[in-house]
């Protein structure tokens, strides 16, 4: 288990806007579905369900193959389900993954059911949690700090709206921000998740933030990380951080809805 545990949240760098990761949260309410964050401040109705963390324990029994009556036996009963077309679900879980004695990490775990009701696949929602997880019941020790820093870069600062390609100016600013981080890295393992807003059909926003992450992938392989420690992905607008009304003209909208519109950068040190 990890000794201690930093995260990097900037507000402003070189004319690139970034959203810090608690930046969002309102009260004690956590906004994003991962965060990492002081018990005394984490989402207290999460820290209730001992469910919760119980679940952690549970999470290394599960195998693909296995039926949903088969998980909801080990995990009981999912804090959300997301049925999806042609039969296939979404089952997703509320873990609790201590940190230290004072901080959780609070993940959630989705699990993919085929139409026939079987596990297809399962993973956490953010590769940091699997990171963390990993480690947790590892129980290794260290007396390092294991540095861990998380950026979520808007993406109306890199893209124009409803483009995947890299504007000019956002690949200028990219880039300055992929040196100067590279450059306090060994061994950088970095993911790269692209998220969108809830405007058009979800198959499209799903392709969009698959290309964006894969262009903001390229920058990173370009300034010399090597393939093997980068991982892209696209959710689509699957992880809203905000939510606007209906009734807002179009223009009001968009301006509302651009947090969701982001690219998130995951970096750690490869032990």
């Amino acid at each position: 288990m990890l000794n201690k545990f930093s995260a990097l949240s900037c507000a402003l760098w070189m004319g690139l806007s970034l959203v810090s990761n608690h930046a969002m949260s309102a009260g004690n309410k956590v906004a994003y579905d991962d965060a990492v964050i002081s018990a005394s401040q984490f989402d207290q109705e999460l820290l209730a369900q001992e469910a919760a963390q119980d679940i952690a324990m549970f999470i290394p029994n599960v195998n693909l193959g296995d039926s949903e009556k088969d998980i909801n036996a080990l995990l009981g009963s999912p804090y959300s389900v997301e049925h999806m077309e042609l039969g296939s679900s979404f089952w997703d879980y509320n873990v609790s993954i201590p940190t230290s004695a004072e901080s959780f990490m609070g993940c959630q775990y989705r699990l993919e059911f085929g139409a026939d009701g079987l596990l297809k696949s399962a993973d956490w929602r953010k590769s940091v949690c699997d990171l963390m997880y990993r480690q947790y019941i590892g129980g290794a020790a260290s007396d390092n700090e294991q540095r861990l820093e998380v950026f979520s870069l808007m993406s109306d600062v890199l893209f124009s709206f409803n483009r995947y390609q890299l504007s000019a100016s956002g690949q200028k600013s990219l880039d300055a921000f992929i040196d100067q981080l590279l450059e306090r890295y060994d061994n950088p393992v970095v993911t790269i998740t692209g998220h969108t807003d809830r405007i058009g059909s979800r198959e499209a926003n799903l392709n969009i933030s698959k290309l964006r992450a894969r262009e903001v992938g390229s920058r990173f392989l370009a300034k010399g990380l090597i393939k093997q420690n980068l991982l892209i992905k696209g959710v689509g607008d699957s992880s809203p951080i905000v939510v606007c009304a209906d009734e807002q003209r179009d223009t009001a909208l968009i301006s509302c809805l651009a947090p969701n519109r982001r690219v998130e950068i995951e970096i750690y040190e490869a032990l």
